[in-house]
């Protein structure tokens, strides 16, 4: 059952409204105590850019997940202790004001940030690149039970209540609620940026209830990702790489099951197809035994899920699905490269093919393709490729084992400045 509006009594709430809202909305589910309502955060005066108040916030999370014995058996919580240091943050700061140069940018106001379901952690970089670009900030969570995510909540609760984080924690409101538009309708009436993360069917939901004439949104839906291999480099590699790079491949794909947007569902060997199926003969091999190492089972409804994509893929496109014993692992040879979207599932499910050149990608490339995860390629054959030609797709081209890895610049656009706006001065 959700929690009573905290902040203000309902009367006082209600007279807040917006005219267009009914007086008497379903009750959200704070997670914070204490917090403030959406229309008191409307009516909150944002900190600066890269405040102390801020800056040590994001930095007292770090250290909480660092040291948290708890935190060493999620990875991604890991990882993302290791961003929020004290140490990146100062490099996101003066990377931002390199970038801004001259421009005078202060906060937008109030960000909404919908979280996904998919990936427990995204709503904590959100936040936070809205929090150090000085914003106060609504998160809703997704209801989806997640321990990573309640691990989260409990240490930024212990956290903002303490005195040192007053000022954050009257900035900040986290909640969660059922899906149900008044209620998305009254947090949006109270911000100046909404953020949607989450698939094409919550961003056409989301983007149908208004948003204040002066509001901006930005949404992330539905995107897909490759890795690309260099068939003859792997095959030359030493053995000890080739195994690095089969546990940080492992890293990209198995970390969120597959379903984070940057996670790779279609591998590509650069080469010839008698090249890629030798190095294939032998990545597969080394990535079986990192699952057999470091994976645990996936849910029941993921290999079901995954037989039956299988089952679709065989018989509307042909070709023959390989799986270990156990299923963790399955994947089809494709003659011609394809992303086959409506058979990915998930859960440990690739597609693979050859391409004779970096050209024969372009084909595939539209504005769902968001990372390019490479093993065997330069960088500065990629950057020369890509400036050779506009591309259709691909947000994002990162070395194998960064495929998670967070940034301030996201599906191509810059997240810092859009939590900010520019003012001119003639």
């Amino acid at each position: 059952m959700n929690a009573p509006l905290t902040g203000a009594a309902p009367d006082a709430v209600a007279a807040e409204l917006p005219a267009h809202l009914p007086a008497h909305l379903p009750a959200y589910q704070p997670l914070l105590a204490n917090a403030p309502t959406p229309e008191q955060l409307a009516r909150t005066a944002p900190l600066p850019s890269f405040s102390a108040e801020a800056m040590a916030m994001v930095d007292g999370l770090a250290g909480v997940l660092m040291r948290s014995p708890q935190v060493r058996a999620y990875p991604e919580l890991v990882a993302l202790g290791f961003w929020m240091r004290k140490a990146n943050l100062e490099r996101l700061r003066l990377e931002l004001e390199r970038r801004r140069g001259d421009a005078l940018l202060v906060p937008r106001g109030t960000v909404f940030h919908i979280a996904p379901s998919n990936v427990d952690t995204i709503f904590v970089y959100s936040w936070f690149l809205s929090l150090l670009s000085g914003n106060c900030n609504i998160v809703r969570l997704s209801s989806k039970p997640s321990a990573q995510a309640e691990v989260l909540v409990g240490a930024i609760g212990e956290l903002l209540a303490r005195p040192e984080h007053a000022a954050i924690a009257a900035r900040t409101l986290l909640l969660r609620y059922p899906a149900d538009d008044r209620v998305t309708a009254r947090l949006s009436a109270a911000c100046d940026v909404r953020v949607i993360w989450g698939g094409d069917g919550t961003v056409r939901q989301v983007r149908a209830i208004g948003l204040p004439p002066t509001a901006t949104e930005v949404a992330f839906s539905n995107k897909y990702s490759l890795a690309l291999l260099h068939a003859a480099r792997w095959t030359a590699a030493p053995a000890a790489e080739r195994d690095a790079l089969a546990l940080a491949f492992y890293n990209d794909a198995y970390w969120f099951d597959q379903m984070a947007c940057s996670s790779p569902r279609l591998v590509l060997w650069l080469g010839s197809e008698d090249a890629g199926r030798a190095a294939a003969a032998d990545f597969w091999p080394r990535v079986e035994a990192v699952i057999a190492a470091r994976h645990q089972r996936l849910s029941d409804i993921d290999y079901v899920n995954k037989l039956l994509a299988q089952d679709g893929l065989a018989i509307e496109h042909g070709g023959q699905v390989m799986a270990t014993a156990n299923n963790d692992l399955a994947r089809t040879w494709l003659a011609q490269p394809a992303l086959h979207v409506g058979h990915h599932c998930g859960a440990g499910l690739f597609f693979e093919s050859a391409l004779p050149d970096l050209d024969a990608l372009r084909p595939l490339l539209n504005r769902t393709v968001q990372t390019l995860s490479y093993a065997g390629v330069q960088r500065d054959e990629l950057r020369a490729w890509v400036a050779a030609a506009p591309l259709a797709g691909i947000d994002r081209m990162v070395p194998f084992g960064h495929a998670l890895d967070f940034g301030p610049v996201w599906d191509g656009f810059d997240l810092l400045r859009v939590f900010m706006r520019e003012v001119s001065i003639g």
